[in-house]
């Protein structure tokens, strides 16, 4: 276990990162805690290559990546975690002395936000959405965890990269598809009228959970049209606590040992953002 410092610079990288949840969080744990936490957004809009240099090339002591950049930083790390190396995905990018050091906690997130939902992940039919950094973190989380898993992709001849177990199923080809127990959104679509993941909705809620990795909005047009159909519905706020619990016991005790004990700070922090927001 690494000497708890009392202060940390850290950011969220990536594009868009104006409305994400992760800077208010971060520094209320610090509140709670006291710890002085400095944590800012880093836009880097794609093909930003100055802006995604620059983090590499700054003082902080950890940062975040998110969308379009998760595997890219995989590939920019001095060292991934035997995790992140499997899926070359990193979400969680921290200073050693040897240099930066990827890993990977949105399967842990994802997890532990259902669990502490009391929806069982062992057994059940996975439909994931996408096949992105965020998607291949959860299914190999999820497969590792006894479920079935299908990749709804674009491309389902292509094995995806940490889930070469995992089955695959092209967008026009759900019919085929046995109905899933869980339904998982892990691409941008939904976000928007309009724009909602083109599934059939009627025939598979409300016997399956739907659960969107994206929280803004905090009811997407996924999860409004599954939940319409009755389906329960969980948006990505419990995958976001449990991951920044990860990342924070990664970063600050550099034992995930201790993730666990920042669930707390974490949630409290994302219910008081929210109630702000609304």
């Amino acid at each position: 276990m690494s000497e708890v410092k009392s202060s940390y610079r850290l950011a969220i990288v990536g594009w868009p990162v104006r409305s994400s949840l992760s800077p208010e969080l971060w520094e209320t744990m610090g509140e709670r805690r006291g710890l002085e936490i400095e944590y800012q957004r880093w836009p880097a809009e794609p093909g930003d290559k100055e802006a995604w240099e620059a983090v590499w090339d700054s003082d902080l002591d950890a940062f975040n990546v998110t969308a379009p950049y998760k595997e890219v930083a995989a590939g920019r790390c001095d060292r991934l975690s035997s995790a992140a190396e499997r899926i070359a995905s990193v979400n969680t990018v921290v200073r050693k002395s040897s240099g930066w050091r990827g890993e990977t906690t949105d399967g842990y997130g994802f997890l532990r936000s259902l669990e502490e939902a009391d929806v069982p992940v062992a057994g059940q039919r996975i439909a994931l959405l996408g096949t992105g950094g965020a998607g291949r973190a959860v299914a190999r989380a999820a497969a590792d965890s006894d479920a079935r898993v299908t990749f709804v992709s674009r491309a389902p001849e292509r094995a995806v990269t940490g889930c070469e177990d995992c089955d695959r199923v092209g967008w026009d080809a759900l019919d085929l598809l046995e109905s899933p127990t869980i339904v998982v959104n892990a691409t941008p679509l939904g976000r928007q009228a309009g724009d909602e993941p083109p599934i059939p909705y009627r025939t598979w809620f409300p016997s399956a959970a739907a659960v969107d990795l994206n929280y803004d909005p905090p009811v997407t047009r996924f999860l409004e049209l599954a939940a319409l159909e009755g389906a329960r519905a969980m948006n990505g706020v419990g995958t976001l606590v449990h991951q920044a619990a990860m990342a924070a016991a990664l970063v600050i005790d550099d034992d995930p040992r201790a993730a666990a004990g920042y669930a707390n700070d974490f949630r409290t922090a994302a219910q008081k953002e929210r109630a702000h927001r609304c």
